[in-house]
């Protein structure tokens, strides 16, 4: 057991179908263990069988943890540990106001809740975790996952400043421009036919004065040869899903948002490394403030921090 539990859990997979002598050693707790981190152990109750069981459970369904405000699982490729935080767990410019910003409950989502922008002048979302809460020695991305609703304006065109890197720590900080609007990278083509998209009827009340006709130019990022899977159908996404069905792949480009497997949309906001001994306060920002306008219609479930090279060589192709 100790020599088998070396290898990856890919391998040990293997070794078990050799013979049923290898079977049982490979599933045992003392080889599991060891993929395990220490403070992961514990969660194992009378909910799991095994530290096998428990090990892909972490890889395959995220368990909310500090009070359902943030998420954590672990990256089936790197064993490194993953944390979503809710967008409650966030910093959000006027999301107290109910003008500017509706919570509410949506099926897709791991959360509680999601918050959907109204319409804002000064667009601003932080968040903060401790480097301790995740593995260390490790490359990490964070990434922002968030969707559109039926009316979304103001980002078109218009950048948005992302930063990531520790408090502090002025050189460690990455920073740079996105775009959440995929308008941006579609060179030039648009759909056929112009959706008139309705606003919801707290929206209609809110917004009665403007109307919003607008091209959804959306793309579907597709590794070569691997389709996506079909995320579960959630009606509120469904602007975006048609607008999808009417693109061909594009070119992935890290600048702009890619489709996950779980139907949300996700950017990447920059990287960091985590170091051996060594606690910290990571914080990410993404704003925009500098456009002259109004924005609208976007539905933030939170940031998700993950190894920059685990799930992300799968996580778009439906591979587990």
């Amino acid at each position: 057991a100790g020599i088998v539990s070396l290898t990856s859990p890919a391998d040990v997979c293997r070794l078990a179908s050799v013979s049923p002598n290898f079977k049982s050693v490979c599933d045992s707790n003392v080889v599991w263990a060891s993929f395990l981190p220490l403070d992961c152990r514990q969660m194992a109750s009378r909910s799991f069988s095994s530290l096998k069981e428990l090990y892909f459970s972490l890889c395959d369904e995220p368990v909310l943890i500090s009070d359902g405000k943030m998420s954590f699982s672990l990256d089936r490729h790197s064993r490194k540990k993953c944390i979503m935080l809710s967008a409650r767990a966030l910093s959000i410019s006027w999301g107290d106001n109910p003008d500017h910003w509706s919570w509410y409950r949506m099926p897709s989502s791991r959360f509680a809740e999601v918050a959907e922008l109204f319409h804002v002048w000064l667009f601003e979302i932080r968040g903060t975790i401790s480097s301790c809460m995740l593995s260390p020695g490790t490359l990490y991305a964070a990434y922002l996952v968030f969707n559109y609703t039926e009316i979304f304006d103001g980002f078109d065109f218009q950048s948005v400043e992302v930063g990531v890197g520790f408090a502090g720590d002025e050189a460690s900080k990455c920073e740079h421009s996105i775009y959440l609007s995929i308008q941006n990278n579609t060179f030039g083509r648009q759909l056929a036919q112009p959706f008139r998209l309705q606003p919801r009827p707290r929206l209609r009340r809110l917004r009665s004065q403007r109307t919003f006709t607008y091209f959804l130019h959306l793309s579907r990022v597709a590794l070569a040869g691997l389709a996506p899977t079909p995320a579960p159908a959630d009606p509120a996404l469904a602007p975006a899903r048609r607008a999808l069905a009417e693109l061909a792949p594009v070119e992935g480009n890290r600048n702009y948002p890619k489709e996950r497997r779980d139907g949300w949309l996700e950017i990447e906001l920059g990287e960091f490394l985590t170091k051996d001994g060594e606690d910290g306060e990571v914080e990410m920002s993404v704003m925009e403030t500098k456009g002259a306008h109004w924005k609208g219609g976007l539905v933030v479930e939170g940031i998700e921090i993950r190894p920059k090279d685990g799930k992300e060589k799968c996580l778009y192709a439906g591979v587990v």
